[in-house]
């Protein structure tokens, strides 16, 4: 059964006191608004959506009991109000949710007042029935995140395990979680699902609330030691790691629990999705970067004592932020409830709070094809280091996704990839990582050539590169090669690469054909999607690598052109 945080019972306010979890279950009453910021400050109740909650219920319990006591008045009812919510916007400066929530509470006192209502004890209801509606849209908000993260999850091959720091989970919200909603929707649709819980020190959130509220719900649940995620990366227990935020930069750097920052650097290094759950109302689209996100301090003795005993001297110094800050180029989406944002976050996240479509699922689509490709051509002996270059594109959305230059192949991630229009000019709001290609004036000009292709593989083979420099086509040896040319492979003169000059040669070459190779520059496959291009690829190499060996022989015999036309012709459906 999910526990719930914060709830009502009538107009009185509830919380689960989270501070002695989990060993005992004990549900307070809050009263006034000096309570709420006692509870929001100690962690009574915590987690983003949970402390805005809490928050504008914070606010309506401040205006109940000034009504009680007589001094609130239609005429300074908003005056009262706003003094609410800035008080207790002061009770933890990280979590935007609570900025947000008492920001929206103002708004309403101001449009009670000016809908003319004459009855001070109407306008407080006012704010009751807007806490009730913040509270029934954050629950439908968690299902929503939960439902997308579900997707996601169903979407990793052989997933079975994800791992979660802190908790973003029931307890921090209003029901479901953010980062726990997915579990939650998992198990609903019937799946396996287990979650290792990092114990999330100092106060130890992750082991105390996390594994509580999942051991209630029947997930399976691991508690481990913050210092043990990378072992568990490395033995291969996890498929995904989704954690919550508490504030989320426009660019999509994201502050979370102290230690998140480091669970990211983990799973990019293992090469295992990193998802952050959080709702739209956690984003600041106010500031740019993470630079701007201000970091709580929290108490030395959270650190310099456990259970009531010193474990810090005296003489040593303690630092304590309750917050550390992921830089977006470590995240492979946000798991809105408007939807999923991936890179360029800035550009994607906007796009989700203003209805519009993003670009995301079509950029990281091309990604990943992208970095499969490039991974293969380095496993299968086509390229070495980060020499050779692939691209895909997406015409519908004038998208070109290019590998950079420079960066191994081995451990290329698909968030390095290099998102581009299809001219290769630069996409207002994308923050690429790395430089593109230098080939990229190449992969432009034959996009712009060929509108039939949507894929182009450039190999450094070692039997296409040692052929080409003979700077001689090569000829249909092998009978797969009639998927290439309807003849003669041509061979482009050589250019220095990157030049403008190789750019226009190459796309003139594959005007008519589907691969070709470059002087002591390997070979260039295309196709209209990444699989046929990587296969075309490999038939050239082997190719090449026939052709070579037929040297041997002499008097090698070539497929007649007649033959040749006809095979270009029959290949064009080849594996459709």
């Amino acid at each position: 059964m999910l526990p719930k945080p914060i709830w009502l019972e009538g107009e009185k306010v509830f919380l689960i006191d989270q501070t002695l979890l989990p060993v005992e279950l004990n549900t307070i009453e809050i009263r006034t608004e000096e309570a709420m910021w006692d509870a929001i400050k100690r962690l009574v109740v915590r987690g983003a959506p949970a402390i805005g909650l809490a928050g504008a219920f914070g606010v309506y319990l401040g205006a109940a009991r000034k009504l009680e006591a007589g001094i609130l008045t239609v005429d300074n009812f908003t005056a009262e109000v706003h003094a609410s919510g800035a008080y207790l916007d002061t009770s933890r400066p990280t979590a935007v949710n609570l900025h947000w929530a008492v920001t929206r509470m103002d708004r309403v006192a101001e449009q009670l007042v000016q809908s003319g209502e004459q009855e001070v004890r109407m306008l407080v209801q006012g704010l009751l029935r807007e806490c009730e509606a913040m509270l029934n849209e954050d629950i439908a908000a968690c299902r929503a995140i939960g439902e997308y993260g579900a997707d996601l999850l169903e979407a990793i091959p052989g997933f079975h395990t994800m791992l979660t720091h802190c908790n973003a989970g029931a307890l921090a919200t209003s029901m479901y979680g953010t980062a726990l909603a997915p579990a939650y929707i998992m198990q609903e649709r019937g799946h396996q699902i287990a979650v290792y819980s990092d114990e999330t020190r100092p106060l130890l959130q992750g082991a105390r609330l996390t594994a509580w509220e999942l051991s209630q719900s029947g997930i399976p649940v691991t508690s481990i030691c913050d210092n043990m995620a990378g072992v568990v990366m490395a033995q291969g227990k996890i498929q995904a790691v989704i954690v919550g935020a508490d504030r989320i930069a426009s660019n999509g750097d994201t502050a979370n629990k102290i230690g998140t920052y480091t669970v990211a650097v983990l799973a990019k290094e293992h090469n295992i999705p990193f998802y952050v759950a959080a709702p739209l109302s956690t984003v600041d689209f106010a500031i740019d970067d993470g630079t701007q996100i201000p970091i709580e301090e929290r108490k030395e003795d959270e650190i310099r004592m456990f259970h009531g005993r010193q474990t810090v001297p005296d003489a040593a110094s303690v630092f304590n932020p309750a917050f550390d800050v992921t830089p977006q180029r470590y995240i492979t989406a946000i798991i809105t409830e408007k939807g999923v944002a991936y890179p360029p976050f800035r550009q994607n996240l906007v796009a989700l709070r203003d209805g519009k479509q993003t670009t995301g699922a079509e950029v990281h689509n091309l990604q990943y094809q992208v970095v499969k490709a490039a991974k293969a051509m380095s496993q299968d002996g086509l390229a070495s280091g980060s020499f050779g270059n692939v691209s895909a594109v997406n015409r519908a959305h004038n998208l070109l996704a290019i590998t950079p230059s420079g960066v191994l192949y081995d451990t290329m991630q698909p968030e390095d990839i290099c998102i581009l229009h299809l001219d290769g000019s630069a996409i207002t709001g994308v923050e690429n990582r790395y430089q593109p290609s230098s080939e990229l004036p190449m992969h432009c000009a034959v996009y712009a050539t060929r509108q039939d292709v949507n894929a182009i593989v450039h190999t450094h083979a070692a039997y296409c590169t040692a052929y080409a420099s003979s700077g001689k086509p090569l000829g249909p040896i092998i009978s797969e090669m009639g998927m290439i040319a309807s003849g003669d492979v041509p061979c482009v003169a050589y250019y220095q690469p990157g030049t403008l000059e190789l750019a226009k040669y190459t796309a003139e070459a594959l005007h008519e054909a589907n691969g070709c190779l470059l002087a002591n520059h390997g070979a260039v496959s295309v196709a209209d999607c990444m699989d046929r291009a990587y296969m075309l690829a490999q038939i050239l190499e082997d190719g090449a690598k026939a052709a070579a060996l037929a040297q041997l022989i002499k008097e090698p015999e070539y497929i007649p052109p007649k033959n040749c036309s006809l095979l270009y012709e029959k290949m064009k459906g080849y594996g459709r």
